[in-house]
C-alpha cells in the first residue's frame, strides 16, 4: 500500500480526542496552509477561508456551540451529540471551515451551479486538511453545528473571533490526539461503490 493509501485509510472520524502532539499547533498550521495551497476549487475561485481555534479560542467557540446547542436538539439527539461537543473542547483545536460570500459572487455561474461550486470548494479542502491531519497521526470529525448564514445562526461565531460578514460558515473539525481509536468500518461492496463501464 502506498504511503498516500495509508493517510486515506488511516482517516477517520475521532471523537475522543486529547491535546498531547509531537507537533506543535504552529506546525499544523503549517500543514494545513501547505495543502491548502494545492486544493481544487472551480475556476481556481480559491473561496474557502479557514480559522484554526487553539486554546482559550478553542473553548470559548465549543462553549457557544453546547449553550445553543442545548437549547435547540430534542433530549435524544443532545444525547447522543453532546459528548461529542465536550469532546471537541479536550483537543489540540478546531478549523472553521468558511465560504468568503464576496469571492463566491465573483464566480462565473449563478443560481443553483453557484452553490454547487461552492460546496465542492468546501468540500475538496475539508478533505484535504483531514489528510493533513491523519498523516501527522492527529483524529478530527467533521461537524456542522450553528451553519445558515441566511438565518443568521452563525452571526454570534463571526462576531466572537471578529470575522468578515461575508464568511458563511459551512463545517467544523475539531481536531487532537487520538485517544480512543475508531470503531469497525462497514464497507458497501465496491463493485456497487465504483462502477466499471467499457
Amino acid at each position: 500500500m502506498t504511503a498516500f493509501k495509508q493517510v486515506i485509510k488511516n482517516r477517520r472520524s475521532i471523537y475522543a480526542l486529547g491535546n498531547n502532539s509531537e507537533y506543535s499547533i504552529e506546525e499544523i498550521v503549517s500543514s494545513i496552509r501547505e495543502t491548502q495551497k494545492d486544493v481544487p476549487s472551480a475556476f481556481n475561485s480559491q473561496t474557502t477561508r479557514l480559522v484554526i481555534l487553539n486554546g482559550e479560542a478553542n473553548t470559548k467557540f465549543w462553549d457557544l456551540i453546547l449553550e445553543v446547542q442545548e437549547n435547540v436538539l430534542d433530549q435524544a439527539t443532545w444525547d447522543f451529540m453532546s459528548p461529542i461537543m465536550h469532546g471537541a473542547k479536550n483537543g489540540i483545536g478546531t478549523v472553521l471551515f468558511f465560504e468568503d460570500r464576496d469571492a463566491v459572487a465573483k464566480m462565473p455561474t449563478v443560481g443553483q451551479r453557484t452553490e454547487a461550486y461552492k460546496q465542492n470548494n468546501s468540500a475538496n479542502s475539508q478533505y484535504g486538511v483531514w489528510l493533513a491531519l491523519a498523516e501527522m497521526n492527529l483524529g478530527g470529525s467533521l461537524q456542522h453545528f450553528n451553519i445558515g448564514y441566511e438565518q443568521g445562526f452563525d452571526k454570534a461565531i463571526r462576531e466572537m473571533f471578529n470575522l468578515p460578514d461575508s464568511y458563511e460558515l459551512i463545517a467544523q473539525m475539531p481536531f487532537g490526539s487520538i485517544e480512543q481509536a475508531a470503531g469497525d468500518k462497514e464497507y458497501i461492496d465496491s463493485d456497487v461503490q465504483v462502477q466499471l463501464i467499457k
